[in-house]
């Protein structure tokens, strides 16, 4: 990450850059149905879960602000085929040096009632949970994962609002700290 915010030569007069490099998992939006004991005795034993999800991948929009001036929006979504794959986002603006007030949001797209149902089903699910280890055991073994995949998606909404003290050809790095879950920014160690 050193590397992502060195200083670079500048033909532009000592020009500065603020650079987004960020990635993310995006959320799952999902709305979820406990199946019944019969329909869970239709599949196959690798393949039953007692929570059967339909749904898609959340969309961002990331605008970027310099001094009250919008710079950029961007809507992402994530990698792969289904969309489910991490977003990388690499964006470069080129500022006068000086001081700047640096406001970055990422938002997520669309409702966000769809992933709480999800959550609230899940919780509704471990009080009717039948006695007994093996069923138990799969239950919470499901909840846990649901919630890893959750805690490790971006949130809903980000937001960093800052002033930066840009040298000319220095760098400002924006980036997202996942176990934070925060955006973050990292400068140039140059005076």
């Amino acid at each position: 990450m050193a590397l992502s915010r060195a200083p670079f030569p500048t033909g532009q007069g000592g020009a500065a850059l603020l650079r987004l490099s960020w990635s993310g998992r995006p959320e799952r939006i999902e709305r979820c149905r406990e199946l019944t004991d019969r329909e869970l005795e239709e599949l196959p034993a690798h393949m039953r879960r007692r929570l059967e999800c339909e749904g898609h991948s959340a969309r961002y929009t990331v605008s970027v602000r310099s001094d009250g001036r919008l710079l950029s929006v961007d809507t992402v979504a994530g990698g792969g085929l289904r969309g489910d794959r991490a977003i990388h986002m690499l964006r470069e603006y080129r500022l006068a040096p000086g001081e700047h007030a640096i406001a970055v949001e990422i938002v997520r797209t669309g409702p966000l009632t769809e992933t709480r149902d999800a959550e609230a089903e899940e919780d509704g699910e471990q009080e009717a949970a039948e006695p007994g280890p093996a069923p138990l055991d799969r239950r919470l073994r499901e909840r846990e994962e649901r919630r890893r995949q959750r805690q490790e998606a971006l949130p809903p909404r980000l937001l960093l609002d800052t002033r930066l003290r840009l040298s000319p050809g220095g760098v400002a790095l924006v980036t997202y700290e996942p176990t934070g879950r925060r955006l973050v920014v990292l400068t140039d160690s140059r005076p």
